[in-house]
């Protein structure tokens, strides 16, 4: 019941959001994390799920995976915005689901922070991981490449 209840509340700021002219980014995300810490795995996916993982490179091929999907007639559900972390990809789907929690599309693409890829993808289904690179540049938040 929670989740009905998480869901329509979140849906309820981003139609007041969209009056101001906002989207809501991660806020959507943290606020439903805030009820319900679970919250992914309510999800009702019947499609493909990728995600795009890097250091760099992660946001021109997933807006290009999503585009030649959109364009070969698909429907695809994709944080092309960013908000690539676990708040910003939850307020994706958030803002894309049913009440219910079903995900209506033919495809799922998001761009995952590549520290985020186990906390995400723990609880919810992931088909195919596309990941480009990892480079020492982000040593002070993850630690060595080997690691």
């Amino acid at each position: 019941m929670i989740n009905y209840f998480t869901i329509f509340v979140i849906k309820i700021l981003n139609i007041l959001l969209n009056i101001f002219g906002k989207n809501g980014g991660n806020i959507l995300g943290k606020i439903a994390l805030r009820f319900n810490k679970n919250i992914f795995s309510h999800f009702k996916v019947k499609c493909p799920v990728i995600a795009v993982t890097a250091t760099n490179g992660k946001t021109s091929t997933n807006n290009c995976i999503k585009y030649t999907l959109s364009e070969a007639g698909f429907k695809v559900v994709s944080n092309v915005e960013g908000n690539n972390m676990d708040t910003g990809i939850l307020s994706t789907l958030l803002k894309n689901c049913t009440i219910s929690g079903k995900i209506k599309a033919d495809f799922l693409c998001f761009e995952v922070d590549e520290s985020y890829v186990p906390v995400i993808f723990k609880s919810f289904r992931l088909d195919t991981l596309i990941v480009l690179n990892f480079f020492r540049d982000q040593l002070d938040r993850n630690g060595e490449v080997e690691t």
